[in-house]
């Protein structure tokens, strides 16, 4: 099962996408602050992060992004920046993030669409035995 770190602090967002990604396979483990994220990297060790950029706590997103880019262990994690400002987009890409999402404009099923792009889902091998001739 693929880990996903999400943070948002919107509480009404970051309850919709955990429910909604956790429905769909993903283990997602949220967090609020920057503070919090630098703590959860080591421990949870995400296969994604989900990264808004403004956050409150003094840090941004683009300074956790830097934060996580250091570190060698987390140098190709897929990071999706998030936002409501469309502008922000050259920023997000030219500081490490691999995609960028204008959260105001997109439903659950692009966001999902967006992760499964970085998160390639495992499928099970066919129970039934192969085909012969």
């Amino acid at each position: 099962m693929a880990k996903i770190l999400l943070v948002e602090d919107d509480k009404l967002l970051r309850t919709m996408y955990q429910t909604q990604l956790g429905q769909r396979g993903y283990d997602v483990v949220t967090a609020e602050t920057g503070k919090e994220v630098l703590a959860l990297l080591l421990s949870y060790r995400p296969d994604l992060i989900l990264l808004d950029i403004m956050l409150p706590g003094g840090m941004h997103g683009f300074d956790i992004l830097q934060q996580i880019r250091i570190r060698e262990e987390f140098k190709k994690t897929p990071v999706i920046m998030m936002t409501t400002l469309e502008s922000e987009k050259a920023t997000a890409m030219s500081s490490g993030a691999q995609d960028f999402i204008v959260k105001n404009k997109v439903t659950i099923e692009e966001v999902v669409a967006v992760i499964e792009k970085y998160l390639k889902k495992e499928i099970p091998p066919s129970s039934s035995p192969p085909a012969t001739s």
